[in-house]
């Protein structure tokens, strides 16, 4: 499923789903399917209608230690350039900050990717025709 193509009915959860398998196929199709295999083990699942933002950065912080926050950044990155596609009006600004504002780029990945989340009811359907 594909932002760009006009799609329509797209969750939160979804869009989290896409941003976090983009992210991770980006890493080579046999890495990512270790990363899913062994996040298995522990428990994390990765589907679109249960994805859990909060186990899967636990998972990855379990997997790659201080690289985790490259991954995780790389996630909310991806999520910003979905949402700028979508057109969605935002309180985030061209530098990925939430609220326009510019102290918050410090702040960690996971935090970015909560802010956002905060911005809309997470059941909220965001997609348009």
């Amino acid at each position: 499923m594909a932002i760009g193509s006009g799609i329509s009915g797209l969750t939160l959860n979804n869009l989290l789903y896409e941003s976090a398998m983009e992210v991770l196929e980006g890493l080579g199709e046999e890495t990512m399917q270790a990363i899913l295999w062994q996040m298995s083990i522990q428990g994390v699942t990765f589907a679109p209608d249960t994805f859990d933002l909060h186990s899967i950065a636990v998972g990855i912080r379990d997997l790659f230690g201080n690289g985790a926050e490259s991954v995780l950044e790389e996630i909310y990155q991806n999520i910003v350039c979905r949402l700028e596609t979508l057109e969605l009006p935002s309180s985030y600004n061209s530098f990925g900050n939430v609220g326009g504002n510019a102290s918050d780029g410090s702040a960690s990945a996971l935090k970015k990717i909560q802010s956002i989340i905060g911005l809309m009811d997470f059941k909220e359907v965001i997609g348009h025709d």
